[in-house]
């Protein structure tokens, strides 16, 4: 249990790294040559590579992720979990709310009480939403880098 989705990105920053620690990643190898940031969610570790690997044939074979620069959907996709609701993205299919992550002491699995939105939404009804799927992520975030 625990992260469920690897993905890379072609950016390697001190806050990209910190936002990953933060979700609850650990450094398994950097080096501050490599250009790029690829997540091993079954591990929960991060590394570093470079960008020339990405193009590796055995790489493309993988179920990771390709990012490209776009962090917001590196960090969405990077923080698909199957035993918490926490720092994880819900949709209706129109409308978008973040789960952030709660202070109390055990992870959260609910979303009727603690749904974030950037405004009122139209739809109230928290049973109509869902935990954002790989694809749907991908859809929403494209374009925003």
């Amino acid at each position: 249990m625990g992260f469920t989705t690897a993905a890379f990105i072609r950016r390697n920053t001190p806050e990209l790294r910190k936002k990953l620690e933060e979700l609850g990643y650990n450094c398994s190898s950097l080096r501050r040559d490599r250009s790029c940031l690829c997540t091993a969610a079954y591990l929960n570790f991060y590394h570093s590579i470079h960008p020339e690997w990405l193009d590796n044939e055995d790489i493309r074979k993988t179920n990771d992720i390709d990012c490209g620069t776009n962090e917001e959907l590196f960090l969405a996709i990077a923080s698909l979990r199957d035993d918490t609701n926490e720092n994880q993205w819900f949709t209706n299919g129109e409308e978008w709310a973040y789960h952030p992550k709660t202070e109390c002491c055990s992870p959260c699995n609910t979303v009727y009480r603690t749904l974030a939105f950037d405004s009122i939404p139209k739809d109230t009804n928290m049973g109509n939403y869902h935990k954002a799927t790989v694809e749907e992520l991908i859809e929403h975030f494209k374009g925003k880098e």
